[in-house]
């Protein structure tokens, strides 16, 4: 078998600090299966692999060959996360899939508002005129 999908797995976790536990808590891979992956007993089947991506933060086609980008948010990684940040990211990716989608709705919902919120209160300045030759002087 291949172990170099199952060494770059154990690798990226640990480069993450996530434990095979974690692992389990957050997708459908059990730790024994984890280990069998890890030490190149087993290959991992396509949801696994997807969910191994997911939470390692990086392309199936990494894990499989080692070519691809590490990182799918590259940008996102170089950014320092605030407590309630990584709160909020672990407790999210704990959640069902579903549960994700319903919290990713009202979140989008919430920014909808606030985006058209911003565009009323740019188009009510624009309209007055007292505020329209303030910003000319």
């Amino acid at each position: 078998m291949d172990n170099m999908i199952g060494q770059r797995i154990k690798e990226r976790r640990k480069e993450l600090k996530i434990t095979q536990t974690q692992v389990q808590e957050q997708t459908s891979i059990s730790s024994g299966n984890l280990s069998c992956i890890e030490n190149g007993k087993y290959l991992p089947s396509a949801i696994a692999l997807i969910e191994l991506s997911n939470i390692l933060n990086c392309s199936v086609d990494w894990i499989l060959t080692g070519k691809s980008s590490i990182s799918n948010n590259e940008v996102i990684s170089d950014i320092e996360e605030t407590k309630s940040e990584k709160q909020l990211l672990d407790q999210f990716r704990s959640l069902p899939e579903d549960d994700q989608e319903e919290i990713l709705m009202m979140v989008q919902l919430k920014y909808n508002r606030i985006q058209k919120a911003r565009k009323k209160e740019q188009q009510s300045s624009l309209s007055d005129p007292g505020n329209l030759a303030d910003e000319i002087a």
